[in-house]
């Protein structure tokens, strides 16, 4: 059974007025159907804060700095966070222990004194990848029922790599289950012995995607005539743009879109001043359906390696909400495969140009249909009934254990 009348509190690293909406905040907003639920964000640092003063998320911040009002979003209830030291370019050691202690402390107090505020004697603790946090909850005054881990990257970036495997290890450990968001990420977990390991995919808001064949196309668009290979999501080290290059090249009468925020670190010239590709920035959540409108194809073109292998992009089901075929490079068999009379998947550049077409071709209101019904079989709504039903079992577990 799902849990019910419960407080729960995330912590999360993805913050809740990021530029996507996140895993957290998605399985959040299911679980506030049902329950008390408090969403804390990954604090800005002080030097964040003052480089990005100009910023709307960090003059909020500001704002609510001395102010413990929460503020209610769709039904959750978001605490302010308070700014905390910048530790990571510290070496590991003692100094390093003492700040992200302090930084802990910090946290802990804000939540504390909203949890004693609002009467709270008890909760769920669900920590959703902030492993900089690992220690947070032994600083947490009300009981918690449960603790929980929810794993929803693998770590790529050097910055991430620096702390985060020794930290995620320890919150890993204090944790009573693990969710992870794909099967690489859970057989992370399993090889490591955390027996009390479970997978919840990523899935799809298919009110909000599917909504895509009934949207105005965006205006950011209205300027490219003839066919367009689609991409939504983030623009960085794990797209292929050797591939996407060939592609585009081998595709002559198509456009292709590259909607979303750039990281200019990993993005080639060649792509980058390319008269048959457009570079939308940062889009907001809402205007996503008038995006993909545009698309004839949607594509993941993600390199094909380790990091990828860990990967369930939200796209795949945000493409098959909005009725689209997608095309993808062969980045995670294990996931890719089940769905493979619905998504087609290029080997290559030469095979990725041919599926394309072929996905083009053969496309009818028929299969639109069928997509969206697929999205709809691993709806948000679905994720969150699942990971409610393993947090509820493990609760009762846990007591039997002490018992």
């Amino acid at each position: 059974m799902p849990i019910q009348n419960e407080t729960i509190l995330f912590l999360s690293l993805p913050r809740h007025d990021g530029e996507y909406m996140s895993t957290p905040w998605q399985i959040a907003l299911q679980l506030a159907t049902s329950n008390h639920v408090l969403f804390a964000d990954h604090p800005y640092t002080f030097f964040e804060m003052l480089k990005g003063f100009g910023k709307p998320a960090i003059r909020k911040r500001v704002a609510a700095y001395f102010d413990l009002k929460a503020e209610r979003i769709n039904g959750i209830t978001v605490l302010p966070m308070p700014f905390v030291w910048p530790v990571n370019y510290l070496p590991a050691g003692p100094l390093y222990k003492f700040f992200s202690w302090l930084n802990n402390r910090i946290v802990s107090r804000r939540i504390n004194r909203f949890l004693r505020d609002s009467r709270i004697h008890s909760l769920i603790y669900i920590n959703s990848f902030d492993f900089y946090f690992a220690d947070l909850s032994r600083h947490l005054k009300a009981p918690l029922k449960l603790k929980v881990y929810h794993c929803i990257d693998p770590m790529v970036k050097s910055f991430t790599l620096k702390h985060g495997s020794y930290l995620e290890e320890a919150l890993s450990k204090d944790a009573n289950i693990i969710i992870s968001t794909s099967p690489a990420l859970q057989k992370k977990f399993a090889l490591r012995g955390f027996s009390r390991n479970y997978l919840v995919p990523n899935g799809a808001d298919v009110r909000h995607f599917s909504q895509a064949p009934k949207t105005s196309p965006h205006p950011a668009l209205n300027h490219i005539k003839g066919k367009v290979l689609g991409y939504f999501g983030n623009i960085e080290r794990r797209i292929d743009y050797t591939l996407l290059l060939t592609v585009v090249s081998l595709l002559g009468d198509w456009h292709l879109v590259l909607a979303g925020p750039v990281d200019e670190t990993y993005v080639p010239k060649a792509i980058r001043d390319h008269k048959r590709v457009t570079f939308t920035g940062a889009i907001p959540y809402g205007q996503a359906p008038a995006i993909i409108n545009r698309f004839d194809v949607a594509i993941i073109p993600f390199v094909c390696d380790e990091v990828s292998a860990g990967i369930y992009p939200l796209k795949m089901f945000e493409y098959l909400a909005a009725g689209k075929p997608v095309v993808a490079t062969n980045f995670n068999p294990e996931i890719l495969d089940p769905f493979s009379d619905h998504i087609f998947v290029g080997h290559n550049a030469e095979e990725f140009a041919n599926e394309v077409l072929h996905a083009y071709a053969t496309d009818s209101e028929e299969k639109a249909q069928e997509r969206l019904a697929l999205a709809s079989q691993n709806s948000w709504v679905q994720r969150a009934k699942a990971f409610s039903t393993i947090v509820s079992e493990a609760i009762l577990n846990k007591k039997r254990d002490v018992a």
